[in-house]
């Protein structure tokens, strides 16, 4: 099993939470979820992946990461 960061993880948390809570625009909600934990990312392809895994099912734990992602510290 793979590890990825946690950050990268709350904010998909907390996207599932606000879908639960009746977010409709997930692409947006996360995208800023990842600029609240300080990472930056144009992988588009990534956050609507993301999202749609999401929808699909809320316990969603990331299987990759952002192609330009690059961990702090």
């Amino acid at each position: 099993m793979a590890t990825y960061d946690s950050n990268l993880q709350a904010a998909v948390d907390a996207t599932s939470l606000a879908r639960d809570t009746g977010e409709k625009d997930l692409v947006a909600y996360l995208k800023e979820q990842l600029t609240d934990r300080d990472i930056e990312t144009n992988d588009q392809a990534w956050v609507e992946r993301t999202v749609e895994r999401l929808r699909e099912n809320p316990d969603y734990m990331i299987e990759d990461e952002p192609d330009d992602y690059r961990p702090q510290g």
